[in-house]
């Protein structure tokens, strides 16, 4: 299974590979078949605004298409990218690509089911947001629901490959509401938008601790991952700049400096308040993945929250002194509970020998979006196979068993 395109050395890990980063590409040829009518609006503009594949291989507009029907093999499966990419728009033939790839099981993360969570956090004026002839927020709820409702059928189709649906709402009823459903039609992975309070709360706040006990009871994966976050600044007037114009817009992410260096620090935000918080010392086996926004945050993140965890100054209640003090250090929390993705070329191996990452960092494809290269297994076994065979297992296929269990 996969031998074809894994490195020599790595045969004897075909079809064990585990991928945490993986994407449905529905072109919008598609998506009122798929999503239903309620996709319309956005479908026109998409099909309208003078963009198209020929352009960028990960826009979603692809004139002519038909179905997924490009044949899977061997020699150009690295290759093909975008909505005509094999698997891309039909996950029930995902399994037969995985073959090919030597990978046993993905996360599945939405690109067409994207659009309805930035329609309704991101601010109207946003991009194709403008456009629409009518009110955004509640547009983008409504494709979502839609989109979660397509993920929910996907989910049948195998076991191999998990949609990461995605789950918010203003309140926690809401939000148990929706992951319960969600839940109980087979979805073993959540997406939560780390721009947005789950339920309006802090993700430490105690009343969200039975949706954290309902992740952990039920073996769910929750991730946070890449997503024009930047509403947490208030303004994008911050990136209002001359120097920040002209770059590219991809469907996930601006390629913009300021917020290419940005783009991370919601979910750091989300991940630093649930590890003080003390969310992982409550729920000891919630298993949290950070899926794409870069690794290089993670290790200098361990050793900042531990400077200031040592520290304690305490808080007074009433006339005492109590500790605001976990039972063991905050790096302890992010390499028990957490799995990081990053791009294929980071310095993984630097990430490993600094800060004793090992345990954490997870192989990610990012199929079939053009950002996860041509050869992304062949790449990163290049730069970690000095550290020995060991952390070659644990990167390629242990450690995201904690996010993608049998």
């Amino acid at each position: 299974m996969g031998i074809e395109t894994l490195p020599s050395a790595l045969q004897n890990f075909a079809g064990e590979i585990l991928d945490i980063d993986s994407h449905e590409m529905l072109p919008v040829q598609l998506w009122a078949s798929e999503l239903g009518p309620v996709s319309d609006d956005l479908a026109d503009i998409w099909l309208h605004n003078g963009a198209d594949i020929s352009s960028d291989r990960n826009h979603p507009n692809v004139p002519g298409y038909l179905s997924d029907d490009r044949v899977i093999e061997a020699a150009t499966i690295w290759q093909q990218k975008g909505s005509t990419a094999p698997g891309a728009a039909d996950p029930s033939r995902r399994p037969a690509v995985m073959d090919m790839m030597g990978i046993k099981r993905q996360l599945m993360f939405p690109t067409a089911g994207m659009f309805g969570v930035f329609l309704t956090y991101l601010h109207p004026d946003y991009g194709y947001g403008k456009e629409l002839k009518r009110d955004c927020r509640e547009y983008g709820r409504e494709l979502t629901k839609a989109y979660n409702k397509w993920g929910v059928k996907v989910a049948r189709y195998s076991d191999r490959v998990r949609p990461v649906l995605p789950v918010f709402a203003d309140t926690v009823d809401e939000l148990m509401e929706t992951a319960q459903d969600l839940i109980d039609n087979g979805i073993r992975a959540i997406w939560m938008p780390s721009g947005m309070l789950p339920g309006g709360k802090s993700p430490a706040h105690p009343d969200l601790d039975c949706f954290w006990s309902l992740m952990e009871e039920r073996n769910i994966a929750v991730c946070l991952h890449i997503g024009l976050d930047s509403k947490i600044f208030g303004t994008d007037e911050w990136s209002n700049a001359p120097a920040f114009e002209g770059f590219r817009a991809l469907n996930e992410f601006r390629l913009d400096p300021w917020s290419m260096a940005n783009q991370h620090i919601t979910s750091q935000n989300f991940v630093l308040t649930m590890v003080l918080g003390g969310v992982f010392e409550r729920h000891p086996m919630l298993r949290f993945g950070v899926i794409e926004l870069g690794a290089g945050w993670i290790g200098p993140l361990c050793n900042h929250m531990d400077l200031w965890h040592s520290q304690d100054p305490g808080r007074v209640k009433g006339k005492e002194r109590t500790t605001y003090r976990l039972s063991k250090d905050p790096s302890f929390y992010m390499k028990r509970n957490i799995r990081v993705s990053g791009f294929d070329f980071e310095p993984f191996d630097t990430y490993i020998k600094h800060y004793q990452l090992e345990d954490v960092l997870c192989f990610a494809s990012d199929y079939p979006h053009v950002e996860g290269g041509t050869d992304p297994i062949g790449k990163l076994y290049a730069l970690l196979e000095p550290l020995g065979q060991q952390v070659i297992k644990k990167f390629f296929v242990t450690n995201a068993q904690w996010l993608l269990p049998d």
